[in-house]
Formats: C-alpha cells, sequence, structure tokens
C-alpha cells in the first residue's frame, strides 16, 4: 500500500511599497524569484521527497535474517561412515544417508538408511531405503563392473525439500528477508531433474515489488532459482 503525504507551502512576499509601484508600472505580472526565493522553493521540494513514504505489507511472507550464503550440511553432523573392511551394504547404505542430507542440506538425527546384501556382482542392481524426517526416499546402485575395484552408477529419483532451507537458500539469493514458497507442508519431495511441486516469491521491502521463482533441481539434486 503506498501513502504519499506532501504539503506545499511557497509565499513570496514584497517587502517595500516602491517595489510593488515598480510592478504596476511594467504592466503587472508575477516577479523574477531572487535567490533566496529560489532557495526556498528548493528545500520545500526536498522535503516533500523526504516525507514521502511506502508502507508495504510483508504480513503474508516469512521473515527471518539473510544468510551470507545458501545452507548446506555438516559432514560431522552424519554417523561415522564405516571403513572399507564393512560390508559393501553398509557403506553404500552410509553413501545413500549422505546423498539424501546433501540434498536436503540439513541432517536429521533420526534418519536411517539400508540395504538389502550386496554381492558386488557385474550387472546387479540393488535399491536401498533412506527414511528421513519421516520419509522413505528410494537410492538404487547399479554395477557396472566388479573384481578388485566395483564400478557402479547410482540413480536418487526424489531427495526432500525442506521449507526452511529453501527459504534460506531464496533469502541468499534475493538478499530479501521476507520471502514466503507455498508448499504444502514443511518437507515435500522433489524429483531430480526436474521442477519443485511449489512456487516461491520474494519482497523487495523498499519498493514493495513482488518476485516469482522457480526452484529447478539438478540430477545429483542440487537446487537453483529462477525467475518465474
Amino acid at each position: 500500500m503506498l501513502n504519499s503525504a506532501r504539503r506545499h507551502r511557497i509565499a513570496l512576499g514584497l517587502t517595500a511599497a516602491g517595489s510593488a509601484l515598480a510592478l504596476a508600472a511594467c504592466g503587472g505580472g508575477d516577479p523574477e524569484p531572487t535567490e533566496t526565493d529560489t532557495a526556498a522553493v528548493e528545500e520545500v521540494e526536498e522535503t516533500e521527497e523526504e516525507e514521502e513514504t511506502t508502507e508495504v505489507d510483508a504480513s503474508s511472507f516469512n521473515q527471518g535474517p539473510v544468510p551470507a550464503e545458501a545452507p548446506e550440511i555438516d559432514e560431522a553432523d552424519l554417523p561415522a561412515e564405516p571403513d572399507s573392511s564393512a560390508p559393501l551394504g553398509d557403506r553404500i547404505a552410509w553413501e545413500a544417508l549422505e546423498r539424501i542430507s546433501t540434498f536436503a542440506s540439513v541432517t536429521d538425527p533420526d534418519a536411517t538408511a539400508e540395504c538389502p546384501e550386496i554381492a558386488g556382482e557385474e550387472g546387479e542392481s540393488v535399491t536401498c531405503t533412506v527414511n528421513f524426517l519421516d520419509e522413505e526416499f528410494e537410492y538404487t546402485i547399479n554395477i557396472e563392473s566388479s573384481g578388485i575395484l566395483i564400478n557402479y552408477g547410482w540413480e536418487m529419483p526424489e531427495g526432500p525439500l525442506v521449507r526452511e532451507v529453501v527459504e534460506d537458500t531464496l533469502r541468499a539469493h534475493t538478499e530479501s528477508e521476507y520471502v514466503l514458497c507455498d508448499m504444502e507442508s514443511d518437507v515435500e519431495r522433489g524429483e531430480t531433474g526436474g521442477e519443485a511441486p511449489f512456487l516461491c516469491q520474494s519482497l523487495d521491502e523498499e519498493s514493495g515489488d513482488v518476485s516469482d521463482w522457480e526452484l529447478s533441481i539438478s540430477q545429483y539434486g542440487s537446487f537453483s532459482f529462477y525467475s518465474a
């Protein structure tokens, strides 16, 4: 809502009767402003500009401090990584949890990850399950070759989008304290290699302008905003 207040007061007076007679003799008309009159006008105009205020309704946005950078996890908050002597299934389970946590940019101390037994044979495909923030996510590996070293590709179809993280990422991107994502819940599922199932907005507190943003998710789980 814009609320402008203006006051316009300009007083130009004649200080001597002789001046009035001189104006009458010249056929009337407005006198040329003196330096003092011009300065008074400029001062009033500057006062008007200062008095113009913009009232912005930010009540529908979520306010928070603008972080210096987008959130990311601290791997020290994850469970200890199994060493090379641990069963392959345990090592892949930890990897699955690490990738899901990285996608979310937050750790869940109650998260669990389980994989079926993995033989490590070429052509083998195994799907692990990660329980993260009360949601289940799949993590699949496809073994391409085996031997002394096992080469495999991995797939993570979906990952958790956490409102607090997403909105803080937008704050860092726009440098605005006021943002809002129309998420149905505080944790939603996002498909890798696609778009998030919601839109976000940021508010320019000075101008009152609102910008719309879409969230793009890479096939590896990282995400970025672009103008909608």
